[in-house]
């Protein structure tokens, strides 16, 4: 079928359909002014991957005839043979790259359809606009005076205040200067020098500044020079692939931040929004990635179904514990302003904070359940490589010790995640010295480990059902003789 003409005439027609959809919602959007940042690159990229299938369809439609060129000679017989076997190899790398491209067109339109819902919700009045507080860049001129000293109980960080004059560095009143306060303590606060940027607060009375404050040194500029620094090490050492995963990780955080948040504020359905966006993101990362091929489809049916168990293990767990996402240690300076959210939306479409546990616990265990899904696919792949005559059974039994010895290193990962990410918590609580009963019924332990047990429930199925899918897929039938 990759080699007939009519199939490759119907990539060309879905590639010029999608350079021309995308290219007329860009100029509609445009022309109405009605068009975000987001949406338009998408529709970009969308119109440049349609441009992409087109190029890739003419150029194979021009090579088909050379498949079917007869030849005389037994030596012009080689030649052609050797030729056509190098023009399939080609029609078979661009019809992958097709299909990948399709693929990625599918889930643009599917992305900008759930940007769309997302956007729709109605916002929540936190911003400076509706609170009337607004935070502005600033620089420290000069250093006036004040008194801070280090505490050596709590390893000498410094204590008490310096008084500073900033000017102002962007919003309506750039430019303007004053004179503020530095708190100092082991909480908050850093000492300043001149030169500094910092973020200032302040509200606004009858057109003028009215109570402004310094909030803390402004560390916009150096968090860009780590992620940058994060950048180069990974295309450094991973090359196209460390480029491609840096792509997938944009993708995710684009769908947390402008989907997945804005549509749970809105009341969608906590665990299968979550899950859908889990399934979404596997999906175009693993096409990104790998493109379309039996390692990247049994990775994302791994990963998929690792997350599935983690979330019905998880619920399990809650439900005999008896705890939830009101539960949650983390939580808990945010319940009241959450509870007042929920309490301003219809009853059966609001914020669903029960589930935000279990829906945390998926978000957490997608990242190790890609890594094993893809680490038991591309290794059963090889090995079917290898040797062609491998049996369903002996590719199963393969697999399977494979992933036996990768589910302690990462159930580990998990779990130690867990203590660095609350380790200040856990000195606290043993400081404290409960009973092993008093532990073991705390509410923050409970939710605390089945946060941890649930996400490597997750990792841990996650390889049987890679692996049987993996043998599905790969794995031959042995004929009886």
């Amino acid at each position: 079928m990759k080699y007939r003409k009519p199939l490759w005439i119907a990539v060309l027609a879905v590639g010029a359909l999608s350079v021309l959809a995308a290219l007329a919602a860009l100029i509609v959007g445009l022309c109405r002014a009605s068009l975000s940042l987001i949406p338009a690159v998408t529709l970009g990229l969308a119109a440049v991957g349609g441009g992409a299938m087109v190029f890739s369809a003419l150029r194979t439609l021009r090579s088909l005839p050379a498949l079917e060129a007869p030849a005389s000679a037994k030596k012009q017989r080689e030649q052609a043979l050797a030729a056509q076997n190098k023009l399939r190899a080609c029609v078979d790398r661009s019809f992958s790259h097709s299909l990948s491209i399709f693929i990625l067109l599918l889930s643009a339109v599917l992305f900008l359809a759930a940007y769309g819902k997302a956007q729709q919700t109605a916002s929540v009045p936190q911003s400076g606009v509706h609170t009337g507080i607004f935070y502005e860049k600033a620089e420290v001129i000069s250093i006036d005076g004040g008194v801070y000293q280090g505490q050596q109980e709590v390893e000498d960080v410094p204590v008490g205040k310096q008084v500073v004059t900033v000017e102002l560095k962007s919003g309506d009143f750039t430019g303007d200067r004053y004179q503020l306060d530095n708190n100092l303590s082991y909480l908050y606060g850093t000492v300043l020098e001149v030169g500094d940027n910092v973020t200032v607060s302040y509200t606004v009375t009858d057109g003028a500044i009215d109570g402004i404050e310094l909030q803390d040194y402004d560390r916009t500029t150096p968090l860009l020079w780590v992620v940058l620094l994060f950048l180069v090490i990974t295309v450094f050492v991973g090359g196209k692939i460390g480029a491609k995963s840096l792509l997938g990780l944009a993708l995710t955080i684009l769908c947390v931040f402008s989907v997945l948040i804005p549509l749970l504020l809105g009341g969608a359905p906590t665990l299968p929004t979550i899950l859908g966006l889990c399934a979404f993101v596997t999906v175009v990362e693993f096409v990104i990635l790998g493109g379309v091929n039996k390692k990247t489809l049994c990775a994302i049916l791994g990963t998929i179904s690792g997350v599935a168990f983690a979330m019905l293990f998880g619920q399990l767990a809650c439900k005999l514990l008896r705890i939830n996402g009101f539960q949650m240690y983390s939580a808990e300076p945010h319940i009241e302003a959450l509870l007042q959210i929920k309490q301003g939306q219809p009853p059966l479409a609001s914020l669903q904070i029960g589930d935000l546990l279990v829906g945390g616990i998926l978000i957490a265990a997608l990242g190790a359940v890609n890594d094993v899904a893809m680490s038991i696919s591309s290794a059963m792949n090889e090995l079917i490589a290898v040797n062609p005559e491998l049996s369903r059974k002996e590719l199963f039994k393969s697999g399977m010790n494979i992933g036996r010895d990768m589910v302690g290193t990462m159930t580990n990962t998990l779990i130690l995640a867990l203590v660095g990410s609350s380790l200040v918590l856990m000195i606290y609580l043993a400081s404290l010295e409960p009973s092993f009963r008093q532990l073991m019924s705390s509410t923050f332990f409970s939710v605390e480990m089945v946060q941890a047990l649930a996400s490597s429930a997750g990792v841990i199925l996650a390889v049987p059902l890679s692996v049987v899918i993996g043998m599905v897929l790969f794995g031959k039938h042995k004929k009886k003789s």
